[in-house]
């Protein structure tokens, strides 16, 4: 049985707390139960595969969310949606969205089609190797959406990026169709975003949500931009467990440098493999943690700078346009202006300069009461967030147990509780 969303509100807390309970006496009864709530301000909201357990889970729950000037914190949430980079992704990946939210999979479509179309391969294939809906072979390998039993093998082999699905030319574009795919699902259920936050490929995504391109030309661009990276000699990536201070040091000279500064203990190098190798080594002596990345290319390092230039000159073929919705710049870690978003330079040397993502959290922490969605697998840019307030996410990492549908539905129950009206016709499919 699929898991469903239950929500309930009210114009006050003891209401709603009998309207909780009223509801609560329905689902066990059998009784029927309206299918779209009120916006009214007090509101509680459970993800549950049964009416029974939605019952009890309802009863469970703790005081609901408010929302306006007189809920608590004062005002609205800012939500603010999240695009991750590579090296997270996996076959199956979105695919109980894909089988049971028609609007996930006509808009992941859209974007497979247009890739197709400039690439001439159909990246289905890749993400769905068994077919959709096919148990044990198709997306997900399992129902509702989990991910398949990793390879263990591949997972833990430093030449796992020879995967197809890690090489260059597939890894960018699927994360650009599936994160902007399952964005535009969300928006169409309700969920306005007040500010977006990428992360390398991801502020790509980020930038096509804001209008800064169009669908047709960001995907082709990503296509392009990763196929001149594909033609790159090979390259890696290091996460280290460490501040820059502390790393710096270490590198040597060895082409190694930094390609990220992702938090108060977490840099990434980037450079030519046996470097990174020698450097991983050095840092291990020191008793400072490390681990490669699914990749074989050192991105947000010199070593991009090759393909700069074609990349700048396709830019320049395709309108560019100030954002309607506000992201920080990773090449800056401060707010993108409209004249860098229209600026090809500014996405050309986006590849080779180091993401300053720590900083452009920071900008994120500074909403009020920021509210942060996940679009990518696992919780890789949630775990990096610090900021208070919920952290929510949507499609499960490669070791997880819970589904990518109630992930979503999940994220939207908690949304619900801070105040977004959400679209419940469009709920009616996933639930």
């Amino acid at each position: 049985m699929r898991p469903r969303l239950y929500a309930v509100s009210a114009a006050g807390p003891q209401e709603l707390e009998q309207e909780v309970k009223d509801l609560a006496e329905s689902l066990e009864t059998g009784a029927e139960v309206p299918r779209r709530p009120r916006h009214l301000p007090f509101r509680r909201a459970v993800v549950a595969d049964d009416p029974a357990g939605a019952a009890r889970l309802l009863r469970e729950a703790g005081p609901g969310g408010t929302h306006g000037p007189d809920g608590p914190g004062g005002g609205a949430a800012s939500i603010v949606f999240m695009f991750s980079g590579v090296g997270d992704q996996y076959p199956g990946m979105a695919s109980g969205l894909y089988r049971h939210v028609p609007r996930f999979r006509a808009e992941l479509d859209r974007c497979l089609d247009l890739l197709r179309a400039a690439t001439g391969t159909d990246l289905r294939e890749v993400l769905y190797p068994g077919g959709p809906g096919e148990p044990g072979g198709g997306p997900g390998g399992g129902p509702g959406g989990g991910p398949r039993a990793p390879d263990l093998a591949a997972l833990f082999d430093r030449r796992a990026s020879v995967q197809e699905i890690h090489r260059t030319r597939v890894a960018q574009p699927l994360a650009f169709a599936t994160q902007y795919a399952l964005a535009r699902t969300l928006v169409a259920l309700g969920v306005m975003p007040s500010a977006l936050i990428g992360y390398s490929v991801g502020e790509y995504v980020a930038a096509c949500l804001a209008g800064v391109m169009r669908p047709g030309d960001a995907l082709g661009l990503i296509a392009h931009r990763a196929r001149l990276v594909d033609g790159l000699p090979p390259g890696a990536m290091l996460a280290v467990m460490a501040a820059p201070e502390a790393v710096l040091p270490r590198l040597g000279e060895d082409g190694v440098s930094v390609a990220a500064f992702d938090g108060p203990r977490l840099t990434v190098l980037a450079g030519p493999p046996d470097a990174v190798e020698r450097v991983a080594g050095r840092l291990a002596d020191a008793e400072i943690a490390c681990r490669r990345l699914a990749t074989g290319h050192a991105f947000h390092s010199p070593l991009m700078a090759p393909v700069e230039e074609p990349l700048r000159e396709a830019l320049a073929a395709i309108p560019l346009r100030p954002p309607a919705i506000p992201f920080p710049s990773n090449v800056t870690g401060t707010w993108i202006t409209g004249a860098e978003a229209a600026d090809p330079a500014y996405w050309a040397r986006h590849l080779s300069t180091p993401l300053r993502f720590a900083e452009a959290l920071g900008r994120i922490s500074d909403l009020p009461r920021p509210v942060t969605v996940e679009l990518g697998p696992g919780r890789t840019l949630t775990g990096l967030a610090s900021h208070e307030g919920p952290k929510l996410r949507t499609i499960p990492g490669v070791f997880e147990s819970r589904t990518d549908l109630r992930l979503t539905l999940t994220a939207l129950a908690r949304l619900w509780e801070a105040g977004t009206d959400l679209d419940w016709s469009g709920l009616q499919e996933l639930s």
